[in-house]
């Protein structure tokens, strides 16, 4: 008799009272809907038609869509393929096999509710003790569109795509109207000849389908003039051009705030704006929006470094008003002042770094390292920040330094924002031991949030189209992130939830 375990997979079987039994105690699905069993899904039930068929249940459409975002399963074909095969979403899903349209449609049709449910899942990552809410960090990261940059245009490639189109549009018809005349002669005018069918001679059909494009971009002409941007993507709308270190793609910014202790997500937030720092004080209102559903009294101000793309004068006077000065405490760098002067190229460390020069107040000028004054010479506006603008358009030419100091034919030129103080005192404050240490949060913070949502999640672009579409989708990916770590928290201590 051979040593083998007894085997038979036509053997009828009695099945367990659930079948989750077949998962282990520990298992992530278990753990994906005891949490939504704790969400309030009322808004989700407002939603449902009293007549016609009947709707699957909500928590079945949540468990499966939580859990297969964090099983990197996005896409509804995909989870209806593993309804009939996958034990996890067999349990999740109480044996039913909604169809994919039908996954597709709930996840389409309540992104706002689902954005929601990601506070009630950090709400149970705080009753557990996962959120500590005492440092924060912000971050933001470059995430493709689903769309192809070279279906982004402005308004010049609009005019020139129309005006080569409308051409052809003309050339075809000329061409069309040669041919018909030719076949007139050829088979007479009532005889229409074998060699061409019908529906290219037609032409009106001809044209169909080159017309419609040239629509498409007058339309998106209008669009265009009628926003503030200044490109606009054919695939998706709201997508705009993104630089990610050394790609250019038509996509969005996505943002998260992390919470220091266990790297718990406590916002999240997309973009299409193509800078970080007229995002900053959005992303600290979503914070402590978040904070605030936590039931959380903070006893000090939250630490917050972010990285200094979020850095402005602007932002720190912001910060300072009494919305925020009790309950934020910013670690946010300058972008002068790791590195260069902007727009100048001198290194901090150069002699002719502009905070070498000594400022006067009595006589509001500049002395230069070279001992010559620059002195006030007028205001201007940028970016809603008013700025006071120092020069020397005499003497810098005769100077030994000019070439080096500056090339510019009206001599050397500074620039001192009205928040230049504010700037000066964050300097400051991250020169300390202290501070550098909260900064230095960040990398080990929020940096590796996005390793883990790009590399063992294997989410680096968007499926749907449409700002608030991303917004919702980056919302439940989110959420996976902050179940995963439930779980895991949950194994270590070996509890079950």
């Amino acid at each position: 008799m051979l040593n083998l375990r007894p085997y038979n997979n036509k053997e009828l079987l009695l099945f367990p009272p659930s079948v989750g039994d077949y998962l282990s105690n520990d298992h992530l699905a278990h753990v994906v809907d005891e949490a939504v069993e704790q969400i309030d899904l009322t808004p989700y039930y407002r939603k449902i038609s009293p007549i016609g068929n009947p709707s699957y249940d909500p928590a079945l459409e949540i468990k499966i869509w939580f859990y297969g975002y964090c099983v990197k399963t996005y896409s509804s074909r995909k989870i209806e393929e593993r309804l009939g095969t996958d034990v996890a979403f067999i349990y999740l899903a109480g044996m039913q096999k909604p169809d994919f349209r039908t996954i597709s449609d709930f996840r389409k049709n309540n992104l706002p509710e689902l954005k929601n449910s990601f506070v009630e899942i950090l709400r149970i990552c705080h009753r557990l003790g996962l959120t500590k809410l005492g440092e924060i960090s912000i971050d933001s990261k470059v995430m493709k569109a689903n769309a192809s940059y070279s279906k982004t245009y402005d308004e010049k490639d609009i005019i020139k795509e129309r005006e080569e189109i409308e051409k052809a549009i003309k050339q075809y018809l000329e061409k069309s109207n040669q041919t018909d005349d030719e076949e007139d002669k050829k088979y007479g005018s009532d005889n229409r000849g074998n060699e061409l069918p019908e529906n290219i001679r037609d032409k009106e059909k001809r044209i169909k389908k080159i017309r419609e494009i040239a629509e498409q971009l007058k339309a998106a002409e209008k669009k265009l003039n009628q926003s503030d941007k200044k490109e606009i993507n054919f695939t998706d709308n709201d997508a705009r051009t993104q630089k990610s270190k050394s790609r250019v793609v038509a996509g969005y910014r996505a943002e998260i705030a992390v919470d220091s202790k266990e790297q718990i997500i406590v916002a999240n937030d997309v973009t299409s704006e193509q800078n970080d720092a007229p995002r900053l004080i959005s992303v600290v209102d979503k914070v402590l929006e978040n904070v605030k559903e936590l039931n959380s009294d903070l006893q000090e101000p939250i630490k917050l470094p972010a990285d200094a793309g979020y850095s402005s004068g602007k932002n720190l006077a912001e910060l300072e008003n009494e919305k925020y000065k009790d309950k934020i405490e910013p670690y946010i760098p300058d972008t002068n002042s790791p590195s260069k002067e902007r727009g100048r190229g001198h290194d901090v460390n150069s002699p002719f770094h502009r905070s070498k020069f000594i400022y006067n107040k009595e006589e509001n000028s500049f002395t230069c390292p070279a001992g010559k004054k620059l002195h006030h010479i007028g205001r201007n506006n940028q970016c809603e920040v008013m700025y006071d603008a120092y020069g020397n358009n005499t003497e810098c030419k005769s100077c030994r330094y000019f070439g080096t100091c500056t090339k510019s034919k009206s001599g050397r030129h500074i620039s001192i924002s009205e928040h230049q103080h504010l700037i000066d005192k964050m300097r400051k404050k991250l020169s300390t031991d202290e501070g550098k240490k909260i900064y230095g949060l960040r990398k080990i913070t929020a940096e590796p949030v996005f390793g883990n949502l790009s590399q063992n999640l294997g989410f680096r672009e968007f499926l749907l189209r449409g700002l608030s579409k991303v917004k919702g989708e980056f919302s439940l990916m989110c959420s996976a992130h902050n179940l995963l770590k439930i779980a895991k928290f949950l194994r270590e201590q070996n509890m079950s939830y």
